[in-house]
């Protein structure tokens, strides 16, 4: 073979390999994400931000039960207790669906493109996850703490105010917790979406 007509076909076949390599890379490096990731992923935020937002007003409303508790106005204070015991309920069912909505999230991740967009995903999934374990235990730490003030207010038991208190300690951890996750759940999608 010719000297020029092998220098040709290695050329060509140096732009077929260069053509096929650079499709790959560039079809498989394309930014992808699910419809149903970004669908779950804008309904969790929104529940994420409303049980953190009713957490806050839940305190507010303690402070206004002690206050009650501290005048005397115990009938006040009783009809306070029992308006955060249907608090609770409304926070278990944001609770399942924030759970669901995660679930639809972790299930859609294997879709998302670039790799490294999906490994940012993943995390925020599984970090945001753990706050439920985090709501659950401060949903029963706050249903343990209204039953011990409708007693109380009710005249049935001796209060005890070192477990009423030890009770808002460990509220006050959880929604600590919470908040904290949820911020970094947050911080990990803008940083998913840097990537995509």
């Amino acid at each position: 073979m010719k000297k020029g007509t092998k220098n040709l076909i290695n050329t060509v076949l140096a732009l077929a390999a260069i053509s096929v390599l650079g499709y790959l890379l560039l079809s498989g490096g394309k930014s992808f994400v699910p419809e149903n990731f970004s669908g779950s992923r804008g309904k969790s935020a929104v529940i994420a931000s409303e049980i953190v937002s009713e957490l806050g007003l839940s305190l507010q409303n303690l402070n206004k039960i002690s206050e009650e508790d501290r005048n005397g106005r115990f009938s006040s204070a009783l009809k306070l207790v029992e308006q955060e015991t249907e608090k609770i309920e409304k926070a278990k069912a944001d609770a399942i669906e924030l759970s669901n909505e995660l679930i639809n999230m972790a299930q859609a991740v294997q879709g998302i493109k670039p790799t490294a967009a999906r490994n940012l995903a993943l995390e925020a999934v599984t970090q945001e996850t753990t706050l439920i374990g985090h709501l659950i235990n401060y949903n029963a730490y706050f249903s343990g703490l209204l039953a011990t003030l409708k007693l109380k207010f009710a005249g049935d038991i001796k209060y005890d105010s070192d477990e009423v208190q030890d009770l808002i300690n460990k509220m006050n951890e959880e929604r600590g917790q919470i908040n904290s996750i949820n911020d970094s759940f947050n911080q990990k999608l803008k940083e998913f979406d840097s990537k995509i």
